[in-house]
């Protein structure tokens, strides 16, 4: 299996994009390591650590539009074509919600299976403040537009390629506060890991 996470919002060219952002810490400021672009790695970083110890090959994408980073994540799997390529957008939300969300191309049955096996790893996990994890179909049109901008091109790759945009937790509700902690980060890994390895074996 090759797992790309991409680290979005961070690396678009001449953009400073930090993504969302929340005085965690209650000091009246928001800081770097309070922004969405430094909490993400929190949760990829570990999980990319196990995966690669588990035998699977692991790439962080952290530049250039998305629609480059999707053409750079078909031709992996391009050639690679004996092999599943899952593509990660990885994010947090905001907004004060009390979920995470898989959201896939509603055009793809590939990202919709991907999009069921890791919101269900998230639930077994039973991650402290995570009251509910959703799957989301996106398009061009409907409520979920902005997730769909973050995986529209991985629909014009290879069948072994499918892709989600990864939202775990929401960066502004009180419950989800140790989320974007290291142990957080690492209940969020280990969730990730374990739909990942499952998606990979075809379960």
């Amino acid at each position: 299996m090759i797992v790309i996470f991409d680290r979005q919002h961070y690396g678009k060219p001449a953009r400073n994009d930090m993504g969302a952002g929340y005085d965690l810490d209650s000091d009246g400021n928001i800081e770097n390591q309070e922004r969405e672009v430094n909490l993400t790695p929190l949760y990829y970083q570990p999980a990319r650590e196990q995966l690669r110890r588990l035998g699977h090959d692991v790439y962080v994408f952290d530049s250039g539009w998305y629609s480059q980073r999707h053409h750079k994540a078909n031709a992996l799997a391009k050639a690679n074509p004996s092999r599943r390529v899952a593509y990660l957008a990885c994010h947090v939300n905001a907004g004060l919600g009390d979920y995470a969300v898989c959201i896939y191309d509603e055009r793809s049955r590939g990202g919709k299976d991907l999009a069921n096996v890791m919101s269900a790893a998230i639930f077994d996990h039973n991650i402290d403040g995570i009251g509910r994890s959703l799957v989301r179909g996106a398009s061009e049109t409907n409520s979920w537009r902005r997730g769909f901008s973050t995986i529209k091109g991985i629909y014009a790759g290879p069948k072994n390629i499918s892709g989600i945009c990864f939202e775990p937790y929401f960066i502004d509700r009180e419950e989800h506060g140790w989320l974007g902690s290291r142990e957080g980060g690492q209940a969020i890994a280990d969730a990730l890991v374990d739909g990942l390895v499952r998606w990979g074996q075809g379960v």
